[in-house]
């Protein structure tokens, strides 16, 4: 076995406060629900890789104490209501998260904790008083006052050490559902937007600094990072279409592959009909309905290279803790469904 015991873990304990309102408005037309909520996980389990010359990979530790703070809103409007049979009605729900973490406490004698367990330089940790799960990993040197520095070729100097280059949280979540009726037909669709949360993309890398993608598709002209170089002065040093592209934006310092993770997706379209009850009279049916749905059927990575179609939610590493990590994923599907519900 390549994870060590560890006899000294704890268990973990989770502690949760939560306000919370209820209210409805204008004859039930209008709904709102509202709660605001602190979670508190003191001895928070996790794993933690090990340097293979131990004779282990990982082991099983406690992290001291993590705090979540959040918000959660519903919101129920019916637009239309029809009390009539048959009449047309339609109604929209959305629904609004926010949440924040942070590692109050690591509870161990370390600067961080590897908890993503994917490489030592290249990896999700906990760092006291930043976000649970920060990306951490190389990244561009700066100067004093925190201008990119360029090296005599003209492409970034990498600062040697381990830094913060992006949070995988999102900061905000927002999900909006839209459901019409009308006499024996019902129709909805649902359309989701994730503000924030950094993404470390591999196929972004491979496809742009291979030259795949129409992002690169200047390939006369020459390029210009910006900073300063190592005297101060600012860069004016050119680069062709390669250097620029493969050997920064892909495959420099770690932070170069970092994106925006910001997302608006049509998540869900739905189409049915049931058949009406004076229709199934002489038939053994007590009802019968048809439904058609479609599923990610669109997306559009705000801050990502148009080029590459990329979906900031297509992550994911296997197992672990590991977020906001995409090494070459296969790509996401659109899913379609037909079903059809009977009663006798």
């Amino acid at each position: 076995d390549d994870e060590l015991a560890n006899p000294a873990l704890k268990p973990e304990l989770l502690q949760e406060l939560e306000f919370g309102i209820e209210s409805r408005f204008i004859q039930n037309r209008v709904s709102l629900d509202v709660s605001i909520y602190k979670k508190t996980t003191t001895d928070l389990i996790s794993n933690r890789p090990l340097d293979p010359s131990t004779g282990y990979t990982e082991t099983v530790t406690n992290i001291g104490e993590v705090q979540v703070k959040g918000i959660e809103a519903d919101l129920g409007v019916s637009l239309f209501r029809n009390s009539n049979p048959g009449g047309f009605n339609w109604m929209v729900n959305a629904n609004f998260t926010a949440d924040e973490s942070t590692v109050v406490d690591l509870g161990q004698d370390t600067d961080n904790i590897n908890i993503g367990g994917l490489f030592s330089d290249l990896s999700n940790f906990a760092v006291a008083g930043r976000p649970f799960g920060i990306i951490m990993g190389t990244r561009v040197l700066r100067d004093d006052d925190g201008n990119k520095v360029v090296a005599s070729t003209g492409s970034y100097v990498e600062e040697q050490g381990l830094f913060e280059i992006g949070d995988p949280n999102a900061d905000w979540r927002l999900n909006v559902s839209n459901g019409f009726n009308y006499k024996n037909l019902n129709f909805g669709f649902d359309i989701s937007y994730r503000h924030g949360g950094d993404v470390y993309a591999n196929t972004i890398s491979a496809l742009v600094g291979r030259g795949l993608t129409t992002d690169t598709e200047d390939r006369v002209s020459t390029f210009i990072l910006p900073g300063v170089k190592a005297d101060g002065s600012v860069n004016d040093i050119q680069i062709n279409n390669s250097d620029y592209y493969f050997s920064n934006v892909a495959f420099g310092p770690s932070e170069l592959q970092v994106y925006d993770g910001s997302t608006i997706r049509l998540r869900e379209v739905r189409l049915g009909y049931s058949v009406p009850k004076k229709a199934l009279e002489k038939t053994p049916f007590g009802s019968l309905s048809l439904t058609l749905t479609g599923q990610n059927l669109w997306f559009k990575g705000i801050n990502i290279p148009k080029g590459t179609n990329f979906d900031p939610e297509n992550l994911g590493v296997g197992v672990g803790n590991a977020l906001g990590f995409d090494f070459i994923n296969s790509p996401g599907s659109r899913r379609y469904g037909m079903s059809i519900k009977a009663t006798f």
